[in-house]
């Protein structure tokens, strides 16, 4: 393109760019969700393959800021158009991202939650499934963070025998949409599970500790970890809030 015709339609080579980074930006993002959905991407490489749509939109919004500031007054609509449908999809994908990621933002960067901080329930099949060995054991500073901001999320006393309370339990648990039992111990008081997300299919691991409490009842005691990620945008503390609910 020579330069007078660079001249004479100016934005042209701006809005181009705004065109194609803008829909690349959800492709991107549509992606990540995709491929990590399908189990053709790790969980969490998809999710940060779905947050990298965040600045590729960003650069396709300033491409369309300039491309529009150089076919203003009607010198070259078509570059003026072409920056307008790239900075529309640019900022519909931001949009959903930040929909998707922003509801996690004010909760703590810690991803193993448990009703008990100073004795949590351990792990026995998710230990003997973890790759490569190490233990699995309950970051000890995740404890003050999380009861911050968990205060809640307490052991669950049941009025009834840890026979019984076993069984009401694992009712309950199976009763949560996408979760599955994958090993329990009446005899140990202990009840494992796995919960896989939807889109990106994470996958959290989850035990419950059944002891008789002081009183006659049962004592539950509920931890739920992830596996990936350093934060889980407060999915771990609400899904044993959910648990507890039910079982109140």
């Amino acid at each position: 393109m020579s330069a007078q015709t660079s001249a004479a339609r100016p934005g042209r080579t701006l809005s181009t760019l705004a065109l194609f980074t803008g829909l690349a930006a959800p492709a991107l993002a549509a992606g990540g969700a995709f491929l990590a959905h399908n189990g053709a991407l790790p969980s969490y490489a998809g999710f940060r393959l779905f947050l990298l749509g965040i600045p590729l939109a960003a650069v396709a919004l300033l491409f369309g800021m300039f491309a529009s500031f150089r076919g203003r007054g009607g010198r070259n609509r078509a570059a003026v158009w072409k920056a307008a449908l790239g900075s529309t999809a640019a900022a519909l994908t931001i949009a959903a991202v930040v929909g998707v990621a922003a509801p996690g933002a004010g909760y703590p960067l810690i991803n193993d939650i448990t009703t008990d901080t100073e004795d949590p329930p351990r792990f026995v099949a998710a230990q003997r499934a973890r790759p490569g060995g190490g233990d699995i054991a309950y970051p000890p500073g995740f404890a003050e963070q999380q009861k911050r901001a968990y205060p809640g999320v307490v052991p669950r006393i049941m009025a009834i025998p840890p026979e019984k309370a076993f069984d009401r339990v694992r009712e309950a648990l199976e009763s949560m949409q996408n979760i599955r039992v994958v090993d329990a111990s009446k005899s140990e008081g202990r009840i494992e599970a796995v919960a896989v997300s939807r889109v990106f299919r994470f996958t959290d691991d989850i035990v419950i500790r059944i002891r008789p409490s002081s009183d006659g009842g049962s004592r539950v005691d509920i931890r739920s970890r992830s596996r990936d990620g350093k934060g889980d945008l407060g999915v771990n503390a609400q899904r044993i809030d959910n648990l507890l609910t039910i079982l109140r």
